[in-house]
């Protein structure tokens, strides 16, 4: 079973063992612009993904 990202609207489904880094740019997003948050815990970008998680995208907002 595949990993599920969320961001926003859109659902992408990635395969498992691909690390958070490698999904996000697999599916056109640049990873420094994301957090990604498993089951309400932040996920580092070397995090490999398992079957069946449900990872949400948080956008970085910077200001200044």
């Amino acid at each position: 079973m595949n990993a599920i990202i969320k961001h926003r609207d859109k659902t992408y489904e990635v395969e498992p063992g691909l690390t958070v880094r490698d999904a996000l740019i697999k599916i056109g997003l640049e990873p420094q612009l994301y957090l990604a948050v498993r089951d309400g815990k932040l996920v580092t970008e070397d995090q490999p993904l398992r079957e069946n998680d449900r990872i949400k995208l948080v956008t970085i907002v910077t200001g200044g």
